[in-house]
């Protein structure tokens, strides 16, 4: 699948636009695109990368993403039928349609350092999202200069939320190579399509057009963590899916993520989650499906990332 640049469509009447997007199976793949973003999910988890930081997303969730910040949503399959669809709305905008002079006044010099520090992406937390989204409602209910004072306005309040994490590494840059942009989204798409099965290294390697050695290196090269450990982490976060909103066992749950036999997954799951999957499925808690995929991991922290050249 060719999609590293997104073009977006024009808001008719408007200088930037507000959009909805979801569905029951929701794939926004690996993509890049010159507007800000402006990033809120009403509804479904799933699996969230942003530049160089791997997690996941749920509802509530806000985040600032800048302008030419790769990124990609995957939504969890559908465990049952009462599985919540993924829905996201988000708003888009160019900062030089603005203009450098009107940036560089005074009374736009936070709001400038914030869009600057969203070039990482910024998750807002808990706290502060409940706050924002009152005037976020208001870009999706008004038109016009109000819609544009709308956004002013909720650019105005995240700057006074205050500091919040960076979401990619400090020595993150954008990969603007279009061919490495193409072989990592292909991979990525191989990888969520197969991972229930027997996925080999070799297979995602053919499917990105390189060696498998050659690809090994890549992947980690980008992702900041080898193939094997990013596959079995997205292994272990399905089976969290199955072993909260369905009944059925630890072992069919076992094979249906992918793995090969119980004991391995019982290991697995341990070693991610710290805990055994029966235990995770006693304790009832949501809060450690939607934690990150690595043990300890955080938002901004350094995943020892380079940007591919």
């Amino acid at each position: 699948m060719r999609i590293v640049f997104e073009k977006v469509p024009d808001s008719e009447g408007s200088s930037f636009g507000c959009f909805h997007a979801g569905g029951r199976v929701f794939d926004c793949p690996y993509h890049i695109h010159p507007e800000v973003e402006i990033l809120h999910i009403l509804s479904g988890r799933g699996l969230l990368v942003v530049g160089d930081y791997i997690g996941r997303f749920a509802p509530g969730n806000l985040f600032l993403l800048g302008s030419g910040l790769p990124h990609m949503l995957c939504g969890d399959p559908a465990t049952s039928d009462t599985s919540e669809p993924t829905h996201i709305r988000y708003a888009q905008f160019k900062r030089e349609n603005f203009g450098d002079a009107f940036w560089q006044m005074p009374e736009q010099k936070k709001v400038a350092q914030l869009l600057t520090q969203s070039a990482r992406g910024i998750c807002f937390d808990e706290g502060s999202t409940p706050r924002l989204l009152p005037t976020m409602d208001r870009l999706w209910e008004t038109y016009g200069a109000r819609r544009l004072w709308s956004l002013m306005e909720l650019l105005e309040e995240m700057v006074s939320v205050g500091e919040m994490p960076a979401l990619a590494s400090v020595g993150y840059a954008p990969v603007l190579n279009h061919r490495d942009s193409e072989r990592l989204n292909r991979a990525i798409q191989f990888i969520n399509k197969h991972l229930s099965g027997a996925l080999q290294l070799s297979d995602v390697a053919n499917e990105a057009g390189m060696s498998t050695q050659a690809f090994s290196r890549f992947f980690h090269k980008f992702m900041g963590i080898s193939f094997i450990d990013y596959v079995t982490s997205l292994r272990i976060s399905r089976a969290c899916r199955y072993l909260l909103e369905t009944d059925k066992t630890i072992a069919a749950i076992c094979y249906l993520c992918g793995f090969n036999n119980l004991s391995n997954f019982n290991r697995q799951f341990l070693r991610y989650k710290n805990t055994t999957p029966r235990e995770f499925r006693r304790s009832g808690s949501i809060d450690n499906a939607d934690s990150s995929f690595f043990a300890g991991e955080r938002p901004g922290a350094d995943l020892g990332v380079v940007a591919v050249a």
